[in-house]
């Protein structure tokens, strides 16, 4: 295992000492002013104009690249996936054979199953292409300005989350719109599945500290909330219940939760399940990352335990950007490295983990 000084000189190094400089990082879609909970009435309109926004223009000269590269596209899912859930680096098989021949990688890297959406039998039936494979967008302002038409005529009615996609192998990225999207027929909640989406920002906090877990859902009376974490970076996230038989009020909402003990020296995951009389269901997962630790010094209780480490008073969700990929290691791309056996090296590791988390990027979510 590293040294934790090594890890913590690895966090601070300068971009330009990195193996992937700043400059060669994938630009994504910016979703800063997305609203948390999106209604699509098809009685009304079935075609929902999808607004984004770009950090910086990103359209080079293209050599040794496919045509469409540095490009972004739009997908939606029926249903929502945990921090420690990558989706698949490649949208299909022509995309990765175009970027063999340009000699960017090699095709005995990937798995064809679970590299590539449209073979991925998780996601089989389960995703829809916003904008199709030959309408990917340029990174430009002038673009961008203009929303992405989603007609959503052809979907089932139900609960839907949406990525953007940044084209530019041979490593893609993703990133998920903070809110979700209800895409009904009748804008009665009673005729539609439960919706609901958690949009806190990344924070680090102490044991025991408050947090406010702040969400956004929309559910037929009656209908029910269930809150659990786990521990990310596991790959096989073991959820813990703290809340359950929550009655629904639709809208935002704000509870909170205090940060349990066993989560110490580690980031959390927080899921939110909605269900209604009639047993529809649906899960919600966090942009966002809780780290937890003990304490400066590496245990016992702290003076500073109420300190929630959050630097904004925006309700809102972060869209965690994640860079995807069939040799990207699933414990790193959750974002936080604060795990560790010796308990010598707590302040190094805890300082690390808000150092981490500091720097991570942060995009509030409008809410309803």
């Amino acid at each position: 295992m590293r040294a934790p000084w090594l890890a913590l000189a690895l966090l601070l190094a300068p971009a330009s000492a990195l193996a992937h400089p700043l400059q060669d990082v994938r630009t994504p879609v910016e979703w800063s002013d997305a609203p948390c909970m999106t209604i699509i009435d098809r009685s009304q309109d079935p075609v929902y104009p999808l607004e984004y926004d770009i950090p910086l223009e990103d359209a080079p000269i293209l050599e040794d690249e496919p045509l469409d590269s540095h490009t972004h596209q739009f997908l939606g899912f029926c249903r929502d996936h945990h921090l420690d859930e990558l989706l698949p680096n490649w949208l299909s098989e022509a995309d990765l054979e175009d970027s063999v021949m340009f000699g960017l990688g090699t095709i005995d890297t990937v798995d064809l199953e679970l590299h590539v959406l449209d073979n991925a039998p998780h996601w089989a039936d389960c995703f829809t292409r916003i904008s199709a494979d030959d309408e990917r967008r340029p990174i430009t302002f002038e673009v961008a300005a203009d929303p992405v038409l989603w007609d959503t005529s052809v979907l089932a009615a139900g609960t839907w989350v949406v990525e953007g996609y940044t084209y530019e192998p041979w490593y893609n990225l993703w990133s998920p719109h903070p809110g979700v999207f209800k895409v009904v027929d009748d804008p009665d909640p009673a005729a539609s599945p439960p919706a609901a989406a958690l949009t806190f920002t990344e924070q680090t906090v102490f044991v025991d500290a408050q947090i406010d877990l702040t969400g956004c859902v929309d559910a037929m009376d009656g209908s029910t909330m269930t809150l659990s974490w786990a521990r990310a970076g596991t790959g096989d996230p073991q959820w813990t219940v703290f809340e359950t038989e929550l009655p629904v009020q639709n809208g935002s909402f704000s509870l909170p939760f205090f940060a349990p003990a066993e989560a110490a020296g580690h980031p959390m995951l927080i899921k939110l399940d909605v269900r209604d009389p009639i047993d529809r269901a649906w899960t919600a997962h966090a942009r966002a990352l809780i780290g937890v630790i003990s304490s400066l010094g590496g245990g016992g209780d702290s003076d500073d335990s109420d300190d929630t480490g959050d630097d904004t008073e925006t309700e809102g969700g972060d869209t965690g950007s994640d860079e995807t990929g069939p040799t990207l290691d699933d414990n790193e791309s959750a974002g936080c490295g604060c795990s560790t056996d010796n308990e010598d090296d707590g302040p190094i590791w805890a300082l690390s983990a808000l150092l981490l988390l500091a720097l991570r990027p942060r995009r509030p979510c409008v809410q309803m």
